[in-house]
């Protein structure tokens, strides 16, 4: 802004040009359109803004790259609207950056209180080296008064809700990166349920451990509005110790990113994202050195490295119009 005040007192500072010199500019442009060849498509019929000769001609034509608030660009042309550039994606900011670009052109209305959030999944089994699945899908209605699933073959519905957070307090979630961040500290820096929830004193690694598992659990249980995914990430990116790691696969073995924490020392915490569409994958905790976990009194026991304590990814969600539906 600074460059186009600096270029506007130059402008009103210039005298303006002479009549002749006006008028000689103009014969040569309509000179210049009269000889223009046949079958090159119709020219736009703005208004020229030749009168400025030079200095606003080149400001005319000079293309103005802003930089967004959470990364990325756009680019302000004269011949249309600003549009957003995805850029190369080095670190986990960039990541977070593309996706709020990428949700701008995929975002809908939000779901209705009667609709039901789909979601079909694979777990892993026993958390270990044994590589056993399980597929398993459900519908959980979206004013959270019930969810549903397949038993002995047929859709059977259930009042309540399984889920760790409701979507009554996610949907309403700021989509701004830092008012997003700062909601989850204020709800991992709580415990208890309702009015009853009281304020609990934790250290500052438990604040951003705490907040890295709720965005993750927010993540896989739900299906999101991407502007609100896209904002995820940016707060999750924001977390002290959270890093990007360009190549990864999920459960299901599609080609993905990684966004991580080591936590506890031993434990590396994993989200990954599809590094096209900027989607949500799944999760995986896995176990980066030995570990010993337990207490003297109650008998300990040894977390070898390598091993998978849980991973589980989502193959589809979609938002439908009643349970038992499949997008």
């Amino acid at each position: 802004m600074d460059d186009l005040r600096r270029l506007r007192d130059r402008h009103d500072a210039l005298p303006d040009p002479a009549p002749e010199t006006v008028t000689r500019a103009r014969e040569r442009l309509t000179s210049h359109m009269r000889r223009a060849p046949a079958g090159r498509g119709k020219r736009s019929r703005r208004p020229a803004l030749a009168l400025g000769l030079g200095l606003v001609g080149a400001a005319t034509a000079t293309v103005l790259a802003v930089t967004l608030a959470g990364g990325g660009t756009v680019e302000d042309r004269p011949d249309g609207p600003p549009t957003a550039r995805l850029r190369p994606v080095a670190n986990a900011q960039d990541l977070a950056s593309n996706a709020v670009i990428k949700a701008a052109a995929q975002d809908g209305p939000a779901p209705r209180p009667h609709q039901w959030a789909y979601l079909k999944a694979i777990t892993m089994k026993m958390p270990g080296d044994s590589g056993e699945t399980h597929t398993g899908e459900v519908w959980c209605r979206i004013d959270d008064w019930g969810y549903a699933d397949y038993r002995g073959g047929r859709l059977t519905l259930h009042k309540g809700s399984e889920r760790q957070v409701d979507y009554r307090d996610i949907l309403p979630l700021p989509t701004d990166p830092d008012q997003l961040l700062a909601r989850i500290y204020q709800r991992v820096g709580t415990t208890g349920m309702g009015p009853g929830r009281r304020i609990v004193t934790k250290s500052e690694e438990e604040r951003h451990e705490e907040a890295f598992m709720e965005i993750q659990m927010i993540m896989f249980d739900s299906v999101l509005p991407p502007r609100l995914r896209a904002a995820l990430y940016g707060a999750m990116a924001k977390i002290p110790g959270v890093r990007y790691e360009p190549g990864s696969h999920d459960l299901a073995g599609r080609r993905g990113v990684t966004l991580y924490r080591l936590q506890r020392g031993y434990l590396r915490n994993e989200v990954f994202v599809a590094p096209d569409t900027y989607a949500y994958l799944g999760q995986r905790i896995v176990v980066v050195k030995d570990q010993k976990t337990g207490a003297p009194d109650l008998g300990t026991s040894t977390q070898r490295k390598g091993t998978v304590v849980s991973w589980n990814s989502v193959l589809k969600a979609a938002i439908v119009d009643e349970a038992g539906q499949r997008p």
